[in-house]
Formats: structure tokens, sequence, C-alpha cells
């Protein structure tokens, strides 16, 4: 998995993101990282662009 973090530059929509770093996590972390974003209460969505 990677964790892209960037800037948002001039208007919002207006111009591209300014992608600042680039972490790439293997598969022990982000499960770590997942128990740890659960713990806090976050919850699994359906996506938005699913038929179904």
């Amino acid at each position: 998995m990677f964790i892209d973090s960037g800037r948002i530059l001039g208007v919002l929509g207006k111009e591209p993101p300014l992608m600042i770093t680039r972490e790439e996590l293997k598969v022990d972390k982000v499960r770590d990282e997942w128990k740890k974003l659960i713990a806090q209460g976050w919850r699994r969505t359906k996506p938005v662009w699913e038929d179904s």
C-alpha cells in the first residue's frame, strides 16, 4: 500500500495537488494501521462507483 501526501495549490479543483511524499507500507504495517483506524472509529464504506 502507498500513502501519498500532498498540498493543494491555488483554488481547490482548478489545479492538481502537488505530491510531496509517497510512503510504501508492507502488509504487516498496513494491517497495524487498519487496526488503529478501526479503534479510532473509522468504518469501511461502500465505494460510490459500484453499480449495486
